[in-house]
Formats: structure tokens, C-alpha cells, sequence
């Protein structure tokens, strides 16, 4: 999928039931752990993800990746706007692996931004039924800018593919709470499902076209899983 902009865009903002909190914005909420089965833990223990399946230094302004605990940053590993509760199909899901990439701005001395990699890879059929429940899971849990909430919004979608802004409300430092608006972009490659989010820096936000960008760099790279 290669998003293009206005292409399907869906302009209305989905409001309803509350998410919790399933992740940690950079100086945001804590994390909170998911029960994703056969979620691997770091980069290293994953067998059958290889590492050129995964951003290179070359696609992200030379930054390197750093494998994620589990658990950081667990709202979008994949997105989970209804919170840690599992999907039934996560348990088709044979090998993951997260990476975080401190991207520099495209100017020199611009702020970095944060950026997550999820990559799951599932048994025949799997990736293209976790997609179709996390988009369930986007109608039924739009959230809101409460306390420890993030706000999901779609972008655009299509048959294996999402843009999603998610939006989230604190303070940072001693400074007034604020929205904050953070990008994510799913899509589904053979068996595999892949998400890049923009978590932006401390109380900045993401950038849609960063994401936009680096999400059919993944894809390309995510064709050698099979």
C-alpha cells in the first residue's frame, strides 16, 4: 500500500467508548504490559524475522534501532486502541520483533522524533485476520483525551492498510497539560502485520508524513518474510 494523500480519507473523527492506557508517549504515561502470545522480548531472540526484514539505518536518517522490552510503547505493538486485552488472533502470531529509532529532524538541530517498529509474523491467514480486528477494535474503542486515555482517529485505510493519528493529553516538565498528536500506519505483507509510529519527543508531535514515508520503506523490506 502506498498511502496517497486525500486517497480514501475518512474525515470523520470516531467518538464512543474510552481506551485505556496501553503504551507510554515519550514523557507520557507509563507502559503497561501486553499478553500477546509468542510476542518475542528483543530483536535477538526472534528466529524467524530477519533483520533485513526490518528499517535499516539507510531509511531512517542513519539512526540505529534498539530492541524494545516488552511492553513498551504496547499500543502499538500492533495497535491496540481497545487496550492490552489480547486479540484472538495474536495467538496465530509465531514470531515479533520491536524495534525504537531516535530519528533526527530533517534539518540539522530540528528535534528528533521517536519512532517504533512493530513487526509480527502469523501462521497462514493470521495477519489478514488481526488486521480486520484491530479495525473492529478502532470502531469500538475511539478513546478520548481523559486521564491516561489516547484518542484514535483514522486517517485513511484500506484492504490491508491504516493511518491512524492518536492523540493523547498531558504536561510536560512544569508545563500546562496539552494535546499531543502522535502517527501510526499498519498494513499487512504476506504473513506478516507491520506498524511504524511516530511517538514524537518529550511533548512534540509526530509527523504524519514521516510515517507516510517510512511505512512503504517497511513494506519493502517486510516482503522477504515468508
Amino acid at each position: 500500500m502506498r498511502f496517497a494523500v486525500g486517497a480514501g480519507l475518512l474525515s470523520a473523527t470516531l467518538t464512543g467508548c474510552a481506551s485505556g492506557s496501553a503504551g507510554a508517549a515519550p514523557g507520557g504515561d507509563v507502559p503497561s504490559p501486553v499478553a500477546a502470545s509468542a510476542e518475542s522480548t528483543t530483536a535477538a531472540a526472534v528466529s524467524g524475522i530477519p533483520a533485513e526484514a526490518l528499517l535499516q539505518p539507510a531509511d531512517v536518517r542513519d539512526a540505529t534501532g534498539e530492541p524494545l522490552e516488552q511492553g513498551d510503547f504496547s499500543h502499538v505493538r500492533p495497535l491496540r486502541p481497545c487496550g492490552s486485552d489480547p486479540y484472538p488472533s495474536d495467538s496465530t502470531r509465531t514470531d515479533a520483533v520491536a524495534m525504537r529509532f531516535t530519528v533526527p529532524g530533517a534539518e540539522a538541530g530540528s528535534t528528533p522524533s521517536t519512532v517504533v517498529q512493530f513487526v509480527g509474523r502469523h501462521q497462514a491467514g493470521g495477519a489478514d485476520k488481526q488486521f480486520t480486528e484491530i479495525g473492529a477494535a478502532l470502531a469500538e474503542c475511539p478513546g478520548g483525551l481523559g486521564k491516561d486515555q489516547h484518542k484514535w482517529t483514522i486517517v485513511e485505510s484500506d484492504d490491508d492498510s491504516v493511518l491512524v493519528k492518536i492523540e493523547q493529553r498531558f504536561g510536560y516538565a512544569d508545563e500546562d497539560p496539552a494535546t499531543v498528536a502522535h502517527y501510526a500506519a499498519l498494513a499487512t505483507v504476506n504473513d506478516a502485520v507491520v506498524v511504524v509510529a511516530d511517538l514524537g519527543w518529550e511533548n512534540m508531535d509526530g509527523s504524519e508524513q514521516l510515517v507516510r514515508d517510512l511505512i512503504d520503506k517497511a513494506e519493502d523490506r517486510a516482503e522477504i518474510i515468508k
